[in-house]
């Protein structure tokens, strides 16, 4: 029998500093041009007591480290943006000298090209791309910014995700993974021929609804989602047993009625060690009451659940106080989106003179 690998420690204050806490921030691709920016961007996160960095390295259709399975695909290692850098290498070496956990982000999830770039795995396998009932794979993102995604249920295509995060756990010392973006993009996806033909396959031969909101195909395809998602989890834990999986969903249940993410159930069978719903609201009024929803969502267990809090749409007032209430639900900790925002709104030092005045572990060991 498996052992939990998620357990927190006995939550007490002392002289040597805080109760035990997730404090992590999301490190998108701006820091991680240079060396140089990736060391002062990790000064300022060890000098404000955070204690875990969630650096993205999947974006834009291409990993951030040098992955020998994105290279058998597409024919080169990582993003040619970074040469021939090891991207989350450096971030490790230097976030090691520093005390500071490094969990990879792999912000892209499904996504593996945009339309501000060159895409080189929707080249290789066009084969693998969702699909609206209209045949068109250009989804949007943002507004404007067309996204491509691997089809959820294409075999081939799952397979890829889970041999590209192995990769991860097998060759890169780090404590998590999070896997983001494991939802569709809308509703009207599911459509390709692969999905198609697993939905006849248990259907008896018939095929999806054209309406994209009938409730039996909804579950059928949140089903499958839930089912990749399960996959992942035993994937990573049989590449290593101590690795803790992690997803930054959409709030619940918004997130099944827009996007069929179920996160959960993904909790509920054991799929995540912990969870980090994105909480991004502007006040801490709207965010406690956004909370206390999750919360409900889980069973009214908080101690795996570690919200997202937006600092982007408020102030570093409103996030110490959302902080403050993580604490009183005793929730694992939190994340926040993301370094960038924090030196906008100067909020690194109010949290060093306010919420995060001492440091403080990890809450897991």
């Amino acid at each position: 029998m498996r052992l939990p690998v998620f357990t927190l420690m006995v939550a007490s204050l002392s002289a040597a500093g805080a109760a035990p806490e997730l404090r992590g921030v999301w490190v998108d691709r701006g820091p991680l041009a240079s060396r140089e920016s990736i060391q002062a961007m990790l000064d300022d996160v060890k000098a404000a007591n955070f204690n875990a960095v969630f650096v993205d390295v999947w974006s834009r259709g291409y990993p951030l480290w040098r992955s020998a399975v994105f290279e058998a695909h597409t024919g080169v290692p990582t993003d040619p943006v970074y040469g021939s850098r090891d991207v989350l290498a450096e971030v490790l070496e230097e976030a090691k000298a520093r005390g500071l956990a490094v969990i990879p982000w792999v912000e892209y999830g499904f996504v593996i090209g945009y339309s501000g770039g060159k895409a080189p795995l929707v080249e290789a396998h066009p084969d693998w791309l969702a699909k609206r009932k209209d045949g068109s794979s250009d989804y949007s993102w943002a507004g404007t910014t067309k996204s491509f995604w691997i089809a959820h249920s294409h075999p081939d295509g799952q397979k890829f995700l889970l041999d590209l995060m192995a990769e991860l756990a097998d060759n890169y010392d780090v404590p998590a993974i999070q896997f983001d973006r494991a939802r569709y993009p809308e509703l009207n996806c599911g459509y390709d021929e692969s999905t198609k033909a697993l939905y006849a396959a248990s259907h008896d031969g018939a095929a999806p609804p054209d309406d994209e909101t009938d409730p039996e195909w909804m579950r059928w395809r949140a089903g499958q989602l839930n089912s990749f998602v399960a996959s992942l989890s035993r994937r990573l834990k049989d590449a290593n047993w101590r690795q803790l999986v992690t997803n930054a969903p959409v709030v619940y249940s918004y997130s099944y009625v827009n996007f069929l993410q179920e996160y959960p159930a993904w909790m509920k069978a054991a799929s995540l060690d912990f969870v980090s719903p994105q909480i991004y609201r502007a006040d801490p009024a709207g965010f406690g009451r956004e909370l206390d929803n999750q919360i409900k969502a889980l069973g009214g267990d908080a101690s795996r659940l570690a919200p997202g809090i937006d600092i982007t749409n408020s102030s570093a007032g409103a996030l110490a106080q959302s902080i403050e209430m993580c604490r009183e639900r005793a929730t694992a900790g939190f994340v926040v989106w993301y370094y960038g925002g924090l030196v906008q709104k100067q909020a690194l030092d109010t949290l060093k003179e306010t919420v995060l005045a001492e440091p403080a572990p990890l809450p897991w060991k």
